[in-house]
């Protein structure tokens, strides 16, 4: 079974799960450690994964660490481990900074069995970073968030490559929420250094408030356009000399622009009514999927892309259920990706249903 799989079925079975977790060992029990042997660490050897890891600080003595994972019994990742019911923040990290600090661990990891924060000494080495360089929610994975965590894995751990790429993942990470942050809520000094561009007058509160409304849809156009214009280019060329972009990962699975072009035409219906960044594409070999929060069980629409002169989409109705299970589908052969618009009823349809759905869980 393939690491995406195994970690789709961990991930499934988290919320069940925490409606029996009160505590932190609880925590550490039924999901860091599990968490862990899913990522190729013998649990059971001691030689590999110790509990309570004492390592002596300063005048401290006999402090330990929650977890800690060795290589030729020497450290290189550190744990510390929170209730999944407590919200990480910076006040949990002294011991594993004390930690890490004076062993020869290369990663120290705070996680609360949900949220894993990865850290390490990309400012100072041998003095642990009081920022992250990657952080994973395992109840809203991502491609991007499963394709890092898979280099954690024990085959794939290489240190050196990891590090390599420490400052890109941390500022790629930071900025991401920055951006993304400004398109769905305009700060005041973005508002502030638009607007001059645009208007001579003075910049009252009113003017702001004005723009703000202005900037935060133009921002959605802008997004609109720039789908538009990706689906009308790779239109134009579609002929017998158009080679298409395509986009390879890990697994050897091709992902084509027209599948990239479909999937941006469902995000941009989706945005109608809920985030845009809650729209998830995942590609297999034959086709993709596209997914509510990028849960399995949240199937929007499934686009067979692969053949561009064969196209076709499946829409799921959120209501019925098929064997197993799984969603009921419909499927249209469609002339041009284009046409995807006309069964925005449908696409908006099954999407409310998922979110009275998800409303009642909670």
């Amino acid at each position: 079974m393939e690491f995406e799989e195994k970690l789709k079925i961990f991930t499934s079975n988290i919320k069940e799960k925490l409606k029996h977790i009160d505590t932190e060992e609880t925590t550490k029990i039924a999901l860091i450690t599990p968490f862990l042997q899913l990522m190729g660490y013998d649990t059971t050897n001691p030689a590999e994964v110790r509990a309570e890891y004492i390592a002596d600080v300063g005048s401290k003595r006999g402090e330990k660490i929650d977890l800690a994972i060795l290589s030729d019994d020497a450290e290189i990742i550190l744990i510390e481990c929170k209730s999944a019911h407590v919200e990480l923040s910076s006040e949990h990290l002294s011991q594993l900074y004390r930690y890490f600090n004076i062993t020869d661990s290369e990663i120290g990891i705070l996680t609360n069995g949900i949220k894993y924060q990865f850290y390490t000494d990309s400012i100072k080495p041998g003095q642990m970073d009081k920022s992250p360089f990657f952080e994973v929610d395992l109840l809203n994975l991502n491609d991007k968030d499963i394709h890092e965590l898979n280099k954690f894995t024990k085959s794939n751990f290489d240190i050196s490559k990891i590090k390599s790429k420490v400052d890109d993942l941390k500022y790629a990470h930071d900025i991401h929420k920055i951006i993304s942050s400004e398109i769905d809520s305009p700060s005041e000094e973005l508002v502030k250094v638009i607007t001059k561009q645009v208007y001579d007058g003075v910049i009252t509160q009113n003017v702001r408030d004005k723009f703000y409304k202005i900037i935060k849809n133009e921002f959605k156009e802008v997004i609109s356009e720039k789908v538009e214009i990706r689906l009308n280019n790779a239109l134009e060329q579609n002929n017998e000399d158009y080679v298409p972009v395509l986009i390879e990962n890990d697994d050897g699975i091709i992902t084509t622009n027209e599948e990239y072009e479909g999937y941006y035409i469902v995000k941009s219906i989706a945005a109608k009514i809920i985030n845009p960044e809650r729209i998830y594409l995942r590609d297999f070999k034959s086709y993709c999927n596209v997914l509510l929060d990028d849960n399995k069980y949240y199937p929007i629409a499934r686009l067979y892309f692969n053949n561009i002169h064969r196209l076709r989409i499946s829409l799921f109705d959120g209501f019925e259920k098929a064997g197993k299970g799984r969603k009921k589908w419909k499927s249209y052969n469609i002339n041009n990706i284009n046409e995807i618009y006309n069964y925005e009823q449908e696409i908006i349809k099954t999407i409310n249903i998922y979110l009275r759905e998800i409303k009642k869980k909670k």
